[in-house]
């Protein structure tokens, strides 16, 4: 079901030239939601043009899949969907098969390598980076902020945004919370505990 949806007014001064669409995906309390919560307005915070859109598909929040669609543009967002993401971090086996009728065919795909075992169905010209995501985030100590962790790996790999854009969106969005959260993304940028 369709979810929150944001869009700054500001004109664009960030790096991102034209449209830049992500998926984020995972299960049902793993946080991937909220991580494209903050990676749009990361995004809105760099002068850029940011629409979210989740989405939960299954019986049960958690334990289904759960996916974030953001748009990034340095102009108008003229149709709010993701039809050809760029870059996709997937966390789960269903998140990758969900979502790869929505990959370009030379997407950055980001998969945790524990969560993620069959990679048929990419492609000869999909970049495949496949991390151990959520075993380290969980042996650095960050198992309540792995999205958090998952987001800084997304934004180093792909610098699809600043990295101060994101901190400014973490502290702006968890307020007193925002510390071990800023640690997890951090962590998982390579700007933090290894």
């Amino acid at each position: 079901m369709p979810g929150e949806t944001m869009e700054s007014a500001a004109g664009a001064t960030g790096a991102v030239r034209g449209r830049h669409e992500v998926l984020l995906a995972g299960e049902g309390g793993q946080g991937m939601v909220l991580a494209g919560v903050v990676l749009a307005e990361g995004a809105v915070l760099q002068g850029l043009r940011a629409v979210q859109s989740q989405w939960v598909l299954g019986s049960a929040a958690r334990g289904s899949l759960a996916r974030s669609e953001v748009v990034l543009s340095d102009g108008e967002i003229a149709f709010p969907r993701v039809r050809a993401a760029g870059v996709l971090l997937a966390l789960t086996q269903t998140a990758l098969d969900r979502s790869l009728p929505l990959l370009a065919p030379e997407a950055t795909v980001i998969l945790d390598e524990d969560g993620v075992r069959e990679l048929a169905g990419l492609g000869p010209d999909h970049r495949v980076r496949r991390l151990p995501i959520v075993r380290t985030a969980s042996r650095l100590g960050f198992r309540r902020s792995m999205n958090m962790y998952a987001l800084g790996v997304l934004v180093s790999e792909t610098g699809v945004l600043d990295h101060a854009s994101v901190e400014r969106a973490i502290r702006k969005r968890f307020g007193a919370k925002a510390p071990p959260n800023l640690e997890a993304f951090r962590a998982g940028s390579g700007g933090g505990p290894d």
